[in-house]
């Protein structure tokens, strides 16, 4: 298990130093609003303490320099494991400093998936990962059966649950990556097959979902009201939610605290409701 989550009820991961975010003055050097960043961070820990909910960050960073920078001061200002993500470099550049420092025990990698380098990989070794995220998406690889295949293998490609395996990563979280609004269906329907399959916590991102359409629904939808539809669709099957911006901690931690409610009325599960038909 990862010390200070608890996935009996949804964990919910806030993203900061994302690509365009206000906080942020030069996403290349790693400058940004300490004082907005420490705000944002509380308010999530405000909210997981209200609700009763677990939560961490999903620090991502575009290159080595501001990911070094994002990390000495977040390692300053938050005590529980957080998502090391970013672009390659960037998480190369992280995977060196956890190394440095000692720090294997405090990042959760992002991610384990069909395309990482040779150089990510000789590094998450080691730097003992024991932590990782499993980006269970690949282009030739969408349908709820074929995402399953990616996980265990199907003699073409290695399962990438035995690949992080073999680097000594112990506990793994399965992010089953929507893309749009109608391949929910589909991140639902594998949801549930990797929950019947495997013991590890399952969940996803419908940020990416709520992100597109409400560039597209601007005028049609109020932008919180989306969110928290999503949300809610995604969350009746996961785990864990990566439910976007920080900026969204409120409406994303009212929208889970009810539908934990809703699924606490369940006498089982809904996977196991499904898989026993």
């Amino acid at each position: 298990m990862i010390p200070g989550l608890n996935f009996d009820k949804i964990v919910l991961i806030g993203s900061i130093f994302y690509s365009r975010h206000a906080i942020v003055e030069d996403h290349s050097k790693g400058i940004f609003n300490r004082e907005k960043a420490e705000e944002l961070i509380n308010r999530q820990e405000e909210l997981a303490d209200k609700y009763q909910l677990s939560s961490t960050l999903d620090v991502v960073a575009e290159t080595g320099e501001a990911m070094v920078k994002y990390l000495d001061f977040i390692f300053d200002h938050y005590d529980k494991p957080f998502i090391l993500d970013g672009y390659v470099e960037a998480r190369v550049a992280g995977l060196k400093y956890v190394i440095e420092h000692g720090l294997s025990d405090k990042i959760i990698y992002n991610s384990i998936n069909p395309i990482n380098t040779k150089e990510e990989l000789e590094l998450i070794k080691e730097a003992k990962i024991r932590y990782a995220v499993i980006f269970d998406y690949d282009p030739s690889y969408t349908t709820p059966t074929r995402r399953l295949a990616l996980l265990t293998g199907d003699g073409r490609k290695e399962g990438l649950i035995q690949k992080a395996k073999a680097l000594g990563i112990r506990d793994l979280l399965i992010d089953v990556v929507p893309t749009d609004i109608k391949s929910l269906g589909e991140v639902i329907e594998t949801l549930l097959l990797v929950k019947a399959t495997y013991p590890y916590p399952a969940g996803c991102g419908p940020a990416n979902v709520s992100y597109y359409m409400a560039e597209y629904l601007k005028k049609e939808l109020d932008v919180k009201v989306l969110v928290s539809s999503v949300d809610s669709v995604a969350q009746l099957f996961s785990d864990f939610l990566f439910y976007g911006p920080i900026e969204r901690s409120d409406v994303a931690f009212e929208s889970a605290f009810i539908v934990e409610e809703v699924k606490e009325g369940l006498s089982t599960p809904i996977y196991k409701m499904v898989v026993s038909r």
